[in-house]
């Protein structure tokens, strides 16, 4: 390996570091970005899996999933979780929603809370 290394001189070998590196990062990236896509699948595929568990009809799963989706890509996360939910929780009090559908949709968007009451979601009148 020392051969191999005195054959360069310093720029060289920085310059071999350099194209050497800067695929790899880019490789981590795209991997990074793939990886993160994938959990966030399954994590949605666990949701509606337990949403069936507590006897959700497809209807009422896809009003959960809509405005979750909907909340959060107004919202945009902020990566701190707790901020997230509380953005999440205004989002949806600005747009009407009532409190018991508002806990069921924060309950799903952090599965270690305790269960909401189960019904369909519901829009105010007014907004």
């Amino acid at each position: 390996m020392s051969e191999l290394m005195a054959k360069f001189s310093p720029g060289e070998f920085i310059a071999l570091a350099a194209v050497v590196m800067g695929p790899l990062i880019a490789i981590t990236a795209i991997i990074a970005t793939q990886w993160r896509q994938v959990r966030i699948t399954e994590m949605k595929i666990i949701l509606k899996q337990q949403m069936l568990d507590k006897g959700m009809s497809p209807a009422e799963i896809e009003q959960v999933m809509s405005v979750g989706n909907a909340a959060l890509a107004s919202v945009g996360p902020t990566g701190n979780p707790e901020a997230d939910r509380v953005a999440l929780a205004q989002r949806m009090i600005d747009e009407g929603y009532e409190a018991a559908d508002i806990e069921l949709v924060l309950n799903a968007y952090n599965p270690g809370a305790r269960p909401a009451a189960e019904k369909p979601l519901a829009k105010t009148s007014g907004a």
